[in-house]
């Protein structure tokens, strides 16, 4: 397999770390966060556009493997036009995406956002590249504590679903030749709102905010929700 250009990649370990706080002008799933605190990821230069970071090389059989995961299947409930059904959609994302990190299979995904919600197809497009690079997540699932949905209609046509939610340690592998990268457990909540397409319910947008009743440093995810820069 090619090698593909490094700072590429390096934004799609960004793009793809949801526990990692970013610079809004980080394009994808770094504009659910907002601005915080700490290092700038996006913005440092690159000396060797082959390891901008830097990183320890890695002999690819030292890697933790990468993750055997069924195929999670798939609730009834997506295809309802309920409340029920938009939040068991939401639930279903974050409860495929150990699954989706480490097999590459983006379909979990696919069918339950909507093609007009930039965020996700951002985010789809760099799980893919991650995976055209050999890259895969070992462990990182999340755990659904509760979920609510505030609609319009009814049966309701549009709404916001809130997960709260944990997410457990893990270790991204981006580059089977540079050392893995380690990522902390996180706890937040996932806003998402979500529209009836008339088969199921489909996400159009999503923001990463903290835990209900701990307020943003930065002060919330940011107000464009899913513009991509």
């Amino acid at each position: 397999m090619d090698r593909v250009n490094r700072p590429v990649q390096r934004i799609v370990v960004i793009v793809l770390a949801l526990l990692l706080v970013v610079p809004a002008g980080v394009f994808g799933i770094g504009q659910l966060l907002g601005p915080g605190d700490g290092d700038q990821p996006g913005t440092t230069a690159a000396e060797n556009p082959e390891n901008p970071e830097n990183r320890p090389t890695a002999d690819p059989a030292d890697q933790p493997p990468r993750p055997d995961l069924p195929e999670p299947e798939a609730p009834a409930g997506l295809t309802d036009q309920s409340e029920d059904g938009a939040r068991a959609t939401v639930t279903y994302l974050l409860q495929t995406y150990d699954y989706m990190m480490s097999s590459g299979d983006v379909s979990v995904w696919q069918d339950s956002v909507d093609p007009g919600c930039q965020v996700c197809v951002s985010f789809l497009d760099n799980a893919e590249l991650l995976s055209d690079q050999g890259g895969y997540l070992v462990d990182g699932a999340f755990e659904v504590h509760s979920t609510t949905f505030s609609g319009k209609g009814e049966p309701p046509a549009t709404g916001t679903v809130v997960a709260q939610f944990t997410q457990e340690e893990s270790v991204l592998v981006d580059d089977p030749n540079l050392q893995a990268t380690p990522l902390d457990s996180v706890t937040g909540q996932l806003i998402a709102t979500v529209a009836w397409d008339g088969d199921r319910w489909r996400v159009t947008d999503m923001t990463i905010a903290p835990p209900e009743g701990q307020a943003s440093d930065g002060g919330g995810a940011s107000d464009s929700g899913g513009a991509a820069g």
